[in-house]
């Protein structure tokens, strides 16, 4: 009796094996697609995120831009923040920052945890009571300058 072995490279195997997969469907007769179909990416403004919902987005930088809603000091203020997964973002900045009430900003930060007590001599936060809404809420560290947008609303 004589056997005759067929020997195929296995790069050659290994090539069509994602070509036959490809053609393959899952159950009932459903194809699966080889790949993703491209979708056009969102333009910049229109990036919203939830990134004040839960503490997925602690310790990443993110940029919002949203209207002033109050100004607590010259280092703290609030914006709106229906879009961005909550009803008010609490904002720390740097001295100065010329936030007024009802004027859209532009605003890049690091998102942390809010408690008073962590902020309170780094910001020079003043009372304690216009903060406590914002307690163990994600508010942002404002990284630089916010730039203003649209001048208050009359």
């Amino acid at each position: 009796m004589n056997r005759t072995r067929i020997r195929t490279p296995l790069a050659a195997v290994m090539v069509a094996m994602p070509l036959m997969l490809g053609a393959c469907g899952v159950g009932d007769g459903i194809e699966v697609p080889t790949t993703a179909p491209l979708r056009p990416s969102p333009a910049i403004g229109a990036i919203t995120d939830p990134y004040f919902s839960n503490d997925d987005y602690i310790g990443r930088t993110v940029t919002v831009t949203a209207t002033v809603s109050k100004v607590i000091t010259d280092r703290s203020f609030v914006l709106t923040g229906d879009e961005y997964g909550d009803d008010s973002i609490l904002v720390l900045s740097a001295p100065g920052i010329a936030a007024e009430r009802g004027r859209q900003v532009t605003v890049t930060g690091v998102v942390s945890t809010f408690t008073y007590g962590a902020y309170f001599d780094d910001y020079d936060l003043g009372g304690a009571d216009s903060y406590e809404d914002f307690d163990a809420e994600e508010f942002l560290v404002a990284t630089g300058t916010p730039s203003s947008g649209t001048s208050p609303s009359t």
